[in-house]
């Protein structure tokens, strides 16, 4: 039956979302001066004084800093090392509290939406965009797995056989020869029941459920000190595109340099030996919280890969998913498993099986999400943390958080949690805004995050950001800003590259491996600091504490 919300229902609706974000706003402001806010203003970025060339993705000159290519020894050669700054700083003479996140809620993205609408020539740009991004999207995120290699390939939208995925030992032959091989023994096939989006009911009228597909890898435990190991576990979501089975070849690159002009161009995939770009590394980082003893879950989200669904990009029900999983594995409901034996189970008697036999609400958890996936990180933080509002419905609602207290904290891997107000200065960035509140309020999907993830990451206990200095997730200012907010443990790891970390040198790869590791496993043990970061004071020092290794189609050319 369809619900009739009457006018007044309507305004108590708005009031209560309204009054939500108001106290957004005010988080963290009541308090007087804060270690965040020191730190915030010790963390105000100085005038660039250089300018260098960045390939892949920005094929662009830009802005940036003079420092010594020898960190210890400050007298000698210099290099230009490029950042991307953001496109909207506070205005001067400012005074409605922070201007990144009051001038960048929900309301205001939606009016400047409606703004744009009674302009026609700014409604057929951004609607043009939206068209192409509306799913079934088929030209950004083509189903890959399989391609290459038949097996694994199923039908995402039917009833699968869970043991036609492809298992961990399948990346183990040549040429793939991969890590995450070693953990087949540990490994589970999980399948999720979830609600289709609402863009699928609302704009085309589906009904029914999706299902989600993936790994739990289970662990041996963190090690807790005293021969003691601690069960706990990650749950890891991907970038966009990201397909937890896809095939990529270790000799594939994600892109060629035009020999003419020196620019980038991206290779598309599928081809002949890659799937998806990108699964090498992913999988790597999956394998290396698995070897520290956690357990990891891991699955396509909605719309992709091995998981069902047409919807693909709304990220704040993609952080419901999170919690759809959880209730799930505890509960048995809408759940099937393969286990490693080759068992399917089913329902009730997959209940206690995994989760090291704990409730959902009591099992130590981190959650993590690298590009797309930082988004609906972000979201499942704030749900659990701050409050869940319906920002992808006609009339948003908001209720009081979720509040499991085993959260312990979150990484986000080339994060766009900062939200929508640290949008870099770049042309191919402009619309970003326009196209976040058009897609929210006329097609019912929240893909960039508002300032709402922002606001209330005070009250998040723990979180870890790695990126590259120009990733046009969100600019370092932003990266900056979030970590500002963060009131336990935190650490920012750089690196001299763009967004897409499957392009940085193998060296930086695998250093932002081993912080992340050591950031999740200092969460479970209690740790109150994070033994061995690069110790930075102030942005220009922060930007000094990437080596001197760089994405190689921007590494400065020899004199």
């Amino acid at each position: 039956m369809t619900e009739t919300i009457t006018r007044p229902a309507r305004l108590r609706r708005r009031a209560a979302a309204s009054g939500l974000a108001a106290a957004l706003l005010l988080l963290g402001a009541c308090s007087g001066p804060t270690e965040a806010q020191r730190l915030a203003t010790a963390s105000t970025p100085p005038p660039t004084d250089c300018t260098a060339w960045v390939g892949t993705d920005r094929n662009a000159m830009m802005s940036g800093y003079l420092l010594p290519q020898d960190q210890k020894n400050s007298k000698g050669t210099k290099v230009c090392v490029p950042v991307l700054m953001t496109a909207n700083p506070t205005p001067s003479g400012y005074a409605g509290g922070d201007y990144h996140i009051a001038e960048f809620t929900d309301d205001k993205l939606k009016a400047r939406w409606r703004a744009c609408k009674e302009d026609p020539a700014c409604f057929k740009r951004i609607d043009a965009q939206m068209q192409r991004w509306l799913p079934p999207n088929k030209e950004r995120a083509t189903r890959s797995t399989g391609v290459v290699d038949p097996s694994g390939k199923i039908d995402p939208d039917g009833q699968v056989d869970l043991k036609q995925i492809r298992r961990p030992a399948f990346f183990a032959k040549a040429p793939y020869r991969e890590g995450i091989a070693g953990a087949d023994a540990r490994t589970y096939v999980v399948e999720f029941t979830a609600p289709r989006d609402t863009f699928e009911r609302i704009d085309l009228k589906m009904s029914g459920d999706i299902k989600l597909r993936g790994w739990y890898i289970e662990g041996a435990g963190v090690d807790g000190g005293k021969g003691k190991k601690v069960r706990a576990l990650v749950i890891m979501a991907p970038g966009g595109g990201g397909q937890l089975t896809a095939i990529q070849h270790p000799d594939e690159a994600s892109y060629r340099i035009d020999e003419k002009t020196g620019k980038t161009i991206p290779i598309n995939f599928p081809n002949a030996t890659t799937e998806t770009m990108g699964q090498r590394w992913w999988r790597e980082n999956l394998y290396a919280l698995n070897q520290a003893g956690f357990d990891v879950l891991a699955y396509d989200r909605r719309g992709e890969g091995l998981s069902g669904g047409f919807s693909d990009t709304n990220t704040l029900e993609q952080g419901e998913d999170v919690f759809r999983a959880l209730t799930a594995l505890e509960t048995g409901r809408g759940l099937r498993i393969l286990t490693p034996q080759g068992e399917v189970l089913e329902g009730e008697a997959t209940r206690g099986k995994l989760l090291a036999g704990m409730p959902s609400s009591e099992i130590p958890l981190v959650l993590g999400g690298y590009s797309r996936g930082s988004m609906s990180t972000a979201w499942a933080m704030t749900r659990n943390y701050v409050a869940q509002c319906s920002f992808d419905m006609p009339e948003p609602n908001c209720t009081p958080p979720k509040g499991l207290r085993n959260i312990r904290g979150a990484i986000l891997l080339s994060s766009f949690a900062s939200g929508a107000g640290y949008v870099g200065d770049s042309p191919d960035l402009a619309d970003r805004n326009l196209f976040l509140g058009g897609m929210a309020a006329d097609h019912h999907i929240v893909f960039y995050p508002n300032s709402s993830t922002l606001a209330g990451m005070d009250r998040w206990p723990a979180a870890f950001f790695g990126k590259g200095l120009w990733d046009r997730a969100e600019t370092l200012e932003g990266t900056v800003a979030a970590y500002n907010r963060i009131r336990g443990v935190k650490e920012i790891v750089l690196a001299r590259g763009p967004h897409s970390i499957e392009t940085w040198p193998a060296s930086d790869q695998a250093y932002l491996r081993e912080r992340m590791v050591v950031f999740a496993k200092s969460l479970i043990v209690g740790g109150r600091t994070i033994p061995g970061a690069r110790p930075w004071k102030d942005f220009k020092s922060l930007v000094a504490t990437t080596p001197d290794s760089w994405e190689p189609s921007s590494r400065p050319k020899a004199p």
